[in-house]
């Protein structure tokens, strides 16, 4: 009789330890999966982003892109989530000294149709001086001086950088990321228009930098 009470708590003891390594497994299980979870959620957004970029791009354009431009493209990993810092990839989406100095320009409180259409208004004195190399487009989604400009010609870039801004912004918060995310959304949808040898960025993986060259594609 003692033989099979002992046996009885021996079994329990052996189900006991069974169940709890069972339940640290399940545990372990559920903690691995979930960086895996949030990587395709970020990367899904960033894709709706460059989407939707593509065809305000159109609209702001008048055109078709010319070419299909993705992250890798311009040096990102296929996954990149920009932060405005460095992201898990040690990658720096903006440095202090890039930020133009429109930022300090009040919202307008426009639309994100009104945007679209100032936007697109300038569009052609926008695309003159891009193809005069005397912008370029930077990663940060916003139009740098790359020469000596005009007071008009200043004028110009700093109110598309400023409606720039608040699209970034609108977009953003209907989208729920980050401003940087957007940013780099339409930075690349952009880069499906320019002409060749106008100044864009792209990413130097080995000396873990932001560099202007001339689009050649």
């Amino acid at each position: 009789m003692k033989y099979l009470e002992k046996s009885k708590v021996i079994a329990a003891i052996v189900f006991a330890v069974a169940a709890g390594a069972a339940g640290c497994v399940q545990t372990k299980s559920e903690v691995d999966v979930k960086p895996v979870d949030i990587n395709l959620n970020i990367t899904g957004r960033l894709e709706v982003v460059i989407t939707d970029a593509r065809k305000q791009e159109e609209q702001i354009t008048g055109a078709a892109p010319k070419r299909t431009v993705r992250p890798e493209d311009i040096g990102l990993p296929a996954s990149m989530a920009p932060t405005s810092r460095a992201n898990g990839s040690g990658v720096n989406l903006a440095d202090d000294g890039d930020v133009p100095r429109f930022l300090k320009v009040a919202d307008t409180g426009a639309s994100e149709a009104q945007l679209i259409s100032q936007m697109a208004a300038r569009h052609q004195q926008v695309a003159a001086m891009l193809n005069g190399q005397l912008v370029g487009e930077s990663h940060t989604g916003y139009m740098v001086a790359k020469a000596s400009l005009s007071g008009e010609q200043q004028a110009i870039v700093d109110a598309e950088n400023a409606d720039r801004r608040q699209l970034y912004a609108l977009e953003a918060a209907k989208k729920n990321t980050s401003v940087d995310q957007v940013a780099l959304g339409y930075y690349l949808a952009r880069l499906e228009h320019v002409n060749k040898g106008a100044w864009v960025e792209r990413f130097n993986k080995s000396t873990n930098a932001w560099e202007w060259f001339q689009w050649d594609r």
